[in-house]
């Protein structure tokens, strides 16, 4: 009994608090690296915001004119490290059914079976295989576009135009900007009809804003298009 009582005493209380069992000093040191670990470089990963973020397109039409027309991108996520580039990926999705020309009419018939057929296929999806940085503030993702049942290879060259935080969202969190363009042929993707009234080459412009956001990327599964989706080499 007095053994039993001498080992709860303070003064031996006060021996287990100031010496931690080793355990405890291994659990704790663990705590403190994984603290540390989001500080060490690793790539941030960022949610697009769909409301910043828009893609532009312009095609010939008959050599009169370039129209002009904008698409909706519908979700997104990107993988970004500003230290190291090439660490970085993309996942995109936009829906073609959004075609906004500027005249109902017109979105009509491009959303079509004519051209998009976006009842049949309602999203074009663009993934990132691999990025390069040609200089401090640009680079070319190098990817693949799937659209109107194909999958094709893509390149996209982007600018970083910045990044900080964006003191008009509360709370204040950390925002990335892009500007990209890139350029396709709607005959490689399927798309053939009317070619002599309307170009096959086909210009993008890409303005992304996205905020950072661990959690990106982790329910953005890959866009499943109807049965019956090719990928081939772009046809000649």
């Amino acid at each position: 009994m007095l053994a039993s009582r001498q080992c709860c005493t303070p003064e031996r209380r006060g021996v287990a608090r100031r010496w931690p069992r080793p355990w405890l000093r291994s659990a704790a040191a663990l705590l403190m690296l994984g603290g540390l670990l989001p500080t060490l470089g690793l790539a941030a990963t960022w949610r697009i915001d769909t409301v910043h973020s828009q893609v532009w397109f312009t095609v010939d039409h008959q050599q009169f004119s370039f129209p002009q027309g904008r698409l909706h991108i519908s979700e997104g996520w990107l993988r970004f490290d500003p230290d190291d580039w090439a660490a970085s990926t993309l996942e995109v999705s936009v829906a073609t059914g959004s075609v906004d020309l500027g005249d109902a009419d017109w979105n009509q018939a491009v959303t079509s079976a004519q051209f998009l057929d976006a009842k049949r296929w309602p999203t074009a999806h663009f993934t990132a295989r691999s990025v390069s940085q040609t200089n401090a503030r640009q680079g070319v993702i190098h990817g693949e576009l799937t659209l109107h049942g194909h999958t094709l290879p893509l390149d996209i060259t982007f600018t970083l135009n910045r990044i900080a935080r964006d003191p008009y969202t509360l709370p204040s969190r950390e925002k990335a900007g892009f500007s990209a363009r890139a350029s396709l042929s709607r005959r490689a993707f399927g798309m053939r009809r009317f070619a002599e009234v309307v170009g096959d080459r086909v210009d993008l412009r890409i303005e992304v804003e996205a905020v950072r956001d661990r959690s990106a990327g982790t329910n953005q599964p890959p866009a499943a298009g109807p049965p019956g989706a090719r990928s081939h080499a772009i046809e000649k």
